[in-house]
């Protein structure tokens, strides 16, 4: 039993005396997994948590969930991922992204895929969202929490989600005291330099030991891989290729190994977890299909059914 019984989504959890923290999981269009989990919650009005972390395509699907938009997920990476202008190898051989993050954010404006940040920021209520970036001067991860701008919001989506060589230099970001390293031997900031920040997953891939440290005791992790924790590292080896292939700047290569040391030690704080701490891990039963990038509309649709599934077995659990 997980004892967590599905709550109204406008009943949180502040009256309960230990703080529960949802984590999800990067993974790129993996990340249709996690969406179709935290539908099948919205359907039953299921929101007990007090903090949410979310890295990459994970901090996408957190905000949509808070959005209350059920299916708005599943829409944008099945529609706007798929398309040729989001995605072109080539763009790199002509020094342009790969990923063009700046169009796909810019569709969130209005239109079919809108997103309701106001909606979202009401939702959040008093409660804590952090988005995680890797800061590209000093490597390090950080959290970043969205200010009272909606395009701010976005901004640390945007960021959250620029994997390098794919979308090369990063997000800028002005300093802000919404931004907190994961470790304390973090270089001290100037509070006066923004900042070019990268894909959280490359510092904080699995961020269990940071909702632990802010005082989460019951911690749900959806994970966008299969039950084997080291096939995550499969993304990373094909951006690898890619990355060789193209002759591209080395330093990309380090911020991929930096990514599966990260990994690794999430994996082996999960593995290990103090005493006091419960965490619950949500996968699907079978194989997931869909890659990084590139994944074909059968694949994005089996795994969304897959996340939906896993989302209402857990709350029947």
């Amino acid at each position: 039993m997980h004892d967590l019984s599905p709550t109204p989504i406008i009943n949180h959890s502040k009256a309960s005396h230990i703080k529960m923290a949802l984590i999800a999981e990067g993974g790129g269009q993996r990340g249709i997994f996690t969406a179709g989990v935290l539908d099948a919650w919205l359907e039953h009005d299921f929101d007990p948590f007090d903090l949410f972390i979310g890295t990459s395509a994970g901090s996408q699907n957190l905000t949509s969930f808070l959005s209350r938009q059920q299916g708005y997920a599943k829409k944008l990476i099945s529609g706007l991922s798929r398309r040729k202008r989001f995605y072109q190898l080539g763009r790199g051989l002509r020094g342009e992204n790969i990923v063009d993050l700046d169009w796909y954010f810019d569709k969130t404006l209005k239109g079919n895929f809108a997103l309701d940040l106001t909606t979202a920021r009401k939702s959040l209520g008093q409660r804590e969202l952090l988005i995680t970036a890797t800061n590209s001067r000093d490597r390090q991860g950080y959290f970043l929490s969205p200010n009272g701008d909606n395009d701010h919001w976005r901004q640390l989506l945007k960021a959250s989600s620029a994997l390098p060589f794919l979308y090369k230099q990063g997000v800028k970001i002005a300093p802000s005291s919404t931004i907190s390293p994961m470790s304390q031997s973090a270089t001290k900031r100037d509070q006066t330099q923004a900042d070019f920040y990268l894909d959280g997953g490359l510092a904080a891939p699995l961020p269990v030991r940071e909702a632990y440290r802010r005082g989460a005791r019951k911690i749900v992790v959806i994970r966008t891989v299969n039950e084997d924790f080291h096939s995550q590292f499969a993304w990373a080896h094909k951006l690898k290729s890619w990355i060789v292939t193209s002759k591209y700047c080395p330093k990309t290569i380090d911020y991929l190994v930096q990514h599966e040391q990260a990994y690794q030690q999430a994996l082996d704080f999960i593995a290990e977890p103090p005493p006091d701490l419960e965490i619950i891990q949500i996968f699907a039963k079978n194989n997931l299909q869909c890659k990084l990038l590139n994944s074909t509309n059968t694949d994005l649709q089996h795994d969304y059914h897959a996340g939906f599934t896993a989302g209402n077995d857990f709350l029947q659990s």
